[in-house]
């Protein structure tokens, strides 16, 4: 019979907790986008991503070990399609929209360059209470992106990057994906940046 209640309970308790669903939109509108004809034809492919957090739940880190993951708080799409979505649009409001897009099946129209990227950190990290940590938390995005030199796939210098962002709020989900998608547009200006030096 305590076993029953146990669970009934727990049931009860799960009932209450309202499930809250986020993407990587970004939060304000995107600078002017530079003239189309002046662009290039930009191929973004689908970053790989670290199976931790490729989930739909969104998860956390305390220290160096320690992942917990959020069932109630959850992607509305897998990170890595997220993360291109993400990418295209930034990308997009420097080069033009009509320029930059995720890879098609199709090659067409015929790219200039492709971005390859593999993303091994993309979470917040916590305080550690432990270890007498007070910091509100850091967001951190960690990757390895290449440009490609279209025809032919001519791979340009591969570029690691690491953002560290504060995030004000760890216990609030909306505070963390505000960081994490600022960390998205900072990697996307350095990309942008390189595309532009290239040219």
């Amino acid at each position: 019979m305590k076993h029953l209640s146990l669970i009934l309970l727990l049931v009860v308790a799960a009932c209450g907790t309202s499930t809250r669903i986020y993407d990587l939109s970004a939060t304000s509108p995107p600078p002017a986008a530079t003239p189309a004809q002046a662009g290039p034809v930009v191929y973004v492919d689908r970053p790989s991503v670290a199976s931790y957090f490729d989930r739909t739940q969104m998860v956390t880190r305390t220290g160096s070990n320690r992942v917990s993951i959020h069932e109630f708080e959850i992607w509305s799409d897998p990170p890595a399609d997220l993360l291109t979505r993400a990418l295209v649009d930034d990308l997009g409001a420097r080069f033009g929209r009509d320029r930059v897009m995720a890879t098609p099946t199709l090659h067409v129209p015929p790219p200039t360059w492709r971005l390859s990227i593999d993303v091994t950190r993309f979470d917040v990290e916590e305080a550690d209470p432990v270890r007498g940590q007070s910091t509100p938390g850091t967001a951190v995005l960690d990757a390895r992106w290449t440009l490609l030199r279209e025809p032919g796939t001519h791979p340009g210098p591969s570029r690691r990057a690491r953002i560290d962002l504060p995030v004000s709020d760890v216990a609030d989900a909306g505070s963390r994906v505000a960081a994490l998608r600022a960390a998205v547009a900072v990697l996307a200006g350095q990309i942008a940046d390189a595309l532009a030096t290239a040219r």
